[in-house]
């Protein structure tokens, strides 16, 4: 039986006995942002709770109609601005983003961060409940933002980046989601560390279409143990022949397990999945 999905004024999807909803936005402005941000709360029936999500749109988003490419931020609390970061430090994405668009570097795309919650290594894990995550994103957060946005039903358009444990969720998403997500940029991930692998679990799961990785790792402190995942999964795909033209891999020496880190690499990283 299919299932019947009814949009009720703006934000709330009801899909059988699914509920999720997008509130309607406030604008989020503080010294930190630059541009338009927009907050919502967010409520997921698969994940039974209920975040802060941050969207950043582009300057030229009134005055045109056409559908957006998207990049979904992972620990979205710290992105636009210090937020949540213990160390104090945010990504500056906003800032970044506006100026890569204004030097015509990228294209103008629309930037949803979906705040962490207290299960967020859980959630980023895709060996514990990052599968449901993962769900949450694809069948619920996308049809909710497209009901109040302009933003692309078109996967080749859609893409993903996050840091750390973000890092492994994002590969996760390009990986095994690969029929939502083609592109996938993951920043000192988190891909074998203590009681996991997820290199280990992709040698049975091939990547079924065409995927743009970007992947940095750091050269200190926590990096360093990560960098032994990192060389695993580039040996993979050495091993399985993905294709070069795909893949940017850098080394980030002397770049720390940081915001600030993060920040910096996160150019290079939007220059490779989004280019003019």
């Amino acid at each position: 039986m299919l299932k019947q999905i009814i949009t009720i004024g703006f934000g709330l999807i009801i899909s059988c006995n699914n509920i999720f909803s997008l509130s309607l936005p406030t604008i989020f402005k503080n010294e930190h942002t630059t541009g338009e941000i927009n907050k919502h709360t967010f409520s997921s029936n698969i994940l039974n709770d209920s975040r802060e999500i941050y969207i950043w749109i582009p300057k030229d988003y009134y005055e045109t109609t056409h559908e957006y490419s998207v990049l979904i931020l992972h620990d979205g609390q710290n992105v636009f601005y210090p937020g949540a970061s213990m160390s104090g430090h945010e990504w500056h994405l906003d800032e970044t983003v506006s100026d890569l668009i204004q030097a015509h570097e990228i294209e103008p795309i629309i930037m949803i961060g979906v705040s962490n919650s207290k299960n967020r290594s859980e959630e980023y894990n895709p060996l514990k409940i990052g599968k449901k995550y993962g769900r949450c994103l694809t069948q619920e957060l996308l049809p909710a933002v497209r009901s109040q946005y302009r933003i692309t039903r078109d996967r080749k358009r859609i893409g993903t980046m996050g840091a750390s444990m973000g890092g492994l969720i994002s590969l996760y998403l390009g990986w095994e989601l690969n029929s939502h997500f083609s592109k996938a940029a993951c920043l000192s991930p988190a891909l074998k560390y203590k009681d996991f692998n997820y290199v280990k679990q992709l040698t049975n799961k091939p990547v079924d279409g065409e995927l743009k990785l970007f992947i940095i790792n750091g050269t200190e402190d926590l990096d360093k143990m990560l960098q032994e995942g990192v060389n695993d999964f580039i040996e993979y795909l050495d091993l399985v022949q993905f294709p070069e033209r795909e893949l940017l891999y850098i080394v980030g020496e002397g770049d720390s397990h940081s915001e600030s880190a993060w920040a910096s690499q996160s150019i290079n990283a939007l220059r490779w999945l989004y280019p003019k």
